[in-house]
């Protein structure tokens, strides 16, 4: 789920921290993402592709034409796997797994299907054919991705879910997998200049706002969450200052303070001992891997590899200058770089004239 209306928020209250950007903006840029994100996203939004040994490989193949389509573009992805899931996450995720596939199997008993879990495996291997480096997060996959960011080694977060701005990213990259769509670039150190709060207080507000970690207050909604914040400076002093047990019941057992930990101080993969390096396509293993085993059409990934490597020694050429049209720059001339002066003309006497003496004013003194 992420940060519950934080998206909004910031829209209304700091619109100067977003920004529309274009995927060519990113060339030569390291972009951290989540592949469990990604993962979610190729197995809710695309149809399922199934092989001839019955695997839906439709997740597998989204991960494929998503990673040709940055590095064709130019862009330098990391992989980062989530590792075991906080305490406080598992007991949320597993209250909202519970009520989202009871309401699923009781709209349609036949077509349920348990969740499936992430072929790891495969997308490593995958990942490896491809020349991307992947990274094991110890625990929460955005972060690592928020840290590799803040150490300069990447230089945004890409993932739909908002977590990574309280895990402190400072750019999170959204929309990346929606086509013929500007790409949306957050600003963190915009958010808090414009919303007026420190990092802690945006995490408390985060928190009241409802997260994966602790759920929400009753009645604090963004409205309300945020002025109090501004006026009080912390969730204990807006709840001391202004919330009743009857108006604003505490949930039961809520962790604040572990919450907050979570995300000031999370568990991440060390920036400095992060290896990344990026090798070309290895064609052949890809053919193998997706065409043979996976059984995926031969025809496709072939196209694929096609387009990625035309779109390489485009990339290559040197780019001539186009034809001047109305609108784009005119080519500069080399008079408009060095300045060229005229030099002052001669006066050359003409034949036949004296030069004539000039004659002494009276009054003038002469020097002898």
């Amino acid at each position: 789920m992420g940060i519950s209306r934080l998206a909004e928020l910031i829209r209304e209250e700091a619109p100067d921290a977003v920004s529309s950007v274009q995927l060519e903006d990113y060339r030569g840029r390291v972009v951290a993402m989540d592949v469990s994100v990604a993962f979610y996203q190729f197995r809710t939004a695309m149809p399922k592709i199934f092989n001839r040994h019955g695997e839906n490989i439709s997740p597998l193949r989204g991960l494929f034409y998503r990673t040709m389509h940055l590095l064709e573009n130019g862009v330098k992805p990391v992989f980062v796997f989530d590792g075991k899931p906080p305490d406080l996450k598992e007991r949320v995720l597993a209250k909202r797994a519970a009520v989202s596939g009871a309401k699923r199997k009781a709209a349609d008993p036949a077509a349920y299907e348990p969740p499936q879990r992430l072929p790891r495996r495969d997308s490593e291997r995958l990942l490896g054919y491809l020349g991307v480096p992947c990274v094991q997060a110890p625990a929460e996959a955005e972060a690592t991705c928020a840290a590799l960011v803040k150490s300069g080694r990447a230089w945004c977060t890409a993932t739909e879910d908002m977590d990574a701005l309280p895990f402190g990213s400072s750019r999170l990259l959204r929309h990346l997998n929606t086509k013929n769509r500007d790409l949306e670039e957050i600003s963190l150190p915009v958010v808090l200049q414009k919303l007026g709060l420190t990092q802690e207080q945006f995490v408390d507000l985060c928190i009241l706002l409802g997260c994966d970690y602790c759920e929400k207050i009753r009645g604090l909604g963004p409205k309300k969450a945020l002025p109090l914040l501004r006026q009080h400076g912390s969730i204990e002093q807006v709840l001391h200052s202004t919330c009743s047990a009857q108006k604003h019941p505490l949930p039961e057992n809520w962790p604040l303070e572990e919450t907050r930990r979570l995300f000031l101080h999370p568990e991440v993969a060390e920036p400095s001992q992060v290896v990344l390096e990026w090798r070309e396509p290895d064609e052949e293993g890809l053919l193998q891997f997706l065409a043979h085993e996976k059984h995926m059409a031969e025809c496709q990934v072939r196209s694929r590899l096609e387009k990625w490597r035309t779109a390489c020694l485009k990339r290559a050429q040197p780019q001539s200058p186009g034809p001047v049209t109305k609108g784009s720059k005119k080519q500069r001339r080399m008079v408009e770089f060095f300045q060229v002066k005229k030099r002052p003309r001669k006066q050359i006497p003409k034949p036949g004239r004296k030069k004539m003496k000039t004659q002494e004013q009276p009054g003038t003194a002469v020097e002898t």
